[in-house]
């Protein structure tokens, strides 16, 4: 497989991410390396590099011989992986509370400042929600949780299945969220981050 530079393989991984995630790419869609590269006018090498790597990812499913699909997930998948997160996710936030100097809650209040108003762009937003549930997990002070939380996955899960709630539902309880680790209220910031993931759950089920 071909060498890419990095900035190039970068722009046309987000290209084909941001497909996947907006569900412009549809679970069990075949996907072609002529198809993708006519849909996102791209004539050189990074299209099948960056398929290998969403496959990888376990984004797509499949093979470049046959064709690749996004990958698909059942109710009992999406259900046993909030389930994870739920059990992960919240124990993070209880430790970050605890542990997280002042200045890394603040970089996260800070992160949701643009979208106080209201979030516009559900991309966008999306990204947002992702950095801020991985940075969470990444600094909430126990490294083994958090490559716990990269070995089960939970960003591609987090890709596939979207957000699926109003914008500005998943904003407030961000910020309630933010509010709690800010009193150092460990427990009531656990409390939230279970809520918030419960009804993320159920809007996929």
């Amino acid at each position: 497989m071909v060498s890419l530079p990095e900035e190039i393989f970068q722009d046309t991984y987000g290209k084909v991410k941001k497909l996947i995630v907006t569900k412009k790419l549809v679970p069990g869609q075949l996907i072609t390396e002529h198809r993708l590269s006519h849909t996102l006018n791209i004539k050189d090498d990074t299209i099948p590099v960056v398929l290998l790597q969403l496959r990888q990812e376990s984004l797509l499913v499949g093979n470049l011989d046959s064709g690749l699909a996004v990958r698909e997930l059942c109710a009992q998948e999406i259900t046993e992986m909030f389930d994870c997160r739920i059990a992960i996710e919240t124990m993070a936030v209880k430790l970050f509370t605890i542990n997280a100097p002042q200045s890394k809650i603040d970089d996260l209040r800070n992160l949701l400042v643009p979208f106080e108003n209201g979030p516009k762009n559900g991309y966008v937003f999306y990204k947002i929600d992702r950095y801020f549930h991985e940075f969470i997990v990444k600094n909430c002070g126990n490294r083994a949780l958090y490559q716990l939380y990269k070995s089960a996955k939970i960003l591609p899960f987090m890709d596939l299945v979207g957000l699926n709630r109003p914008l500005h539902v998943i904003m407030q309880e961000h910020l309630n969220l933010v509010s709690s680790m800010h009193h150092r209220e460990e427990s009531k910031a656990s409390e939230i981050m279970r809520v918030h993931l419960e009804n993320a759950k159920k809007s996929h089920i």
